[in-house]
């Protein structure tokens, strides 16, 4: 389960990273609204790997809508979390923008996989986890 939700991870993660520099590094965006695209679209590529995928073991009674919701909530906390970094790093640091959302992007995977295994796509207490 931890390999196949890295594997997610740093999926999401490239995503997420192309997205925003993309933006950011043709002018299309300032850094924080280029790390919104990047999250947004990496949230895609992140929930639909893991549901289906990293997860699938647990899905129990557990219906998509409800997995999407918590993990939506999940991952809103990382970006958070990830936002406040880049925002300190953005008026703390004369420092590359383009090196600070990469350091935002990389401080969340370790509380995303907990989150997401024993809240977001934990079986139905009720139901068997297979």
């Amino acid at each position: 389960m931890a390999f196949r939700f890295a594997l997610v991870g740093i999926a999401a993660t490239l995503t997420h990273s192309a997205v925003a520099l993309g933006l950011h590094g043709a002018g299309l965006l300032p850094a924080l609204a280029a790390n919104v695209a990047g999250f947004l679209t990496a949230f895609g590529v992140s929930f639909t790997g893991h549901h289906f995928w990293s997860f699938a073991a647990l899905r129990g009674t557990s219906g998509t809508a409800a997995r999407m919701r918590k993990f939506f909530l999940l991952a809103l906390a990382g970006f958070l979390i990830n936002s406040g970094t880049l925002l300190g790093w953005l008026r703390l640091t004369d420092w590359p923008e383009s090196l600070g959302i990469l350091v935002s992007i990389a401080i969340v995977p370790a509380l995303s996989f907990l989150g997401a295994r024993f809240w977001a796509f934990r079986a139905h207490p009720s139901s068997p986890a297979s």
